[in-house]
């Protein structure tokens, strides 16, 4: 037979390391060994836990299954592939509204990466979704404009200094 163990070279290092000196705490690898063993097997724990899980309930549902009659077997087959091409039709509508409501928003000057909080699965609704982002997002651009060129006029010196000449003006021509 074949051994197959290899064995690990040992590593010397130094008596302080960076670690030790920060305060961290060293790990030898028999301490790390313990540690990943001891995840391991918790995680092994836990997949056990779940398989066994699945396996009952595969079970249990065979079990009801074998209970049913061919009529009431092939009806709820019926009804699950029913409602999984349901979820497949409003998971394509949904792409479709999607698509249609970033046109939309780009006809609109509208960023389309707010695509998702106006789509809906009837077309109408997604419709007056659009139009009330719309409205909404141009008085808030509008107000943010406003807001920003708010602030004090310049004062406009050139009048400041006619109305003084003129002033000069009319009490030469008064003095006269």
């Amino acid at each position: 037979m074949e051994n197959t163990k290899t064995n690990t070279p040992v590593v010397e290092t130094p008596a302080t390391t960076n670690s030790e000196e920060k305060g961290g705490k060293t790990f030898s690898q028999e301490d790390v060994n313990k540690i990943v063993a001891t995840r391991l097997d918790e995680e092994k724990t836990k997949n056990k836990q779940a398989i066994s899980k699945a396996v009952q309930d595969a079970i249990a549902e065979e079990r009801r299954q074998a209970k049913l009659t061919e009529e009431e077997r092939e009806k709820e087959a019926k009804s699950k592939r029913e409602k999984e091409l349901r979820e497949r039709e409003d998971n394509i509508t949904l792409r479709e509204r999607r698509l249609e409501a970033q046109e939309m928003l780009q006809e609109k000057n509208i960023p389309i990466n707010l695509v998702d909080f106006v789509v809906d699965l009837d077309e109408t609704k997604t419709k007056e979704n659009v139009e009330k982002l719309a409205e909404t997002y141009n008085k808030s651009v509008e107000n943010g404009v406003t807001d920003k060129l708010k602030g004090n006029p310049p004062k406009d010196f050139s009048n400041s200094n006619k109305k003084e000449e003129t002033d000069k003006k009319k009490t030469i021509v008064s003095a006269f």
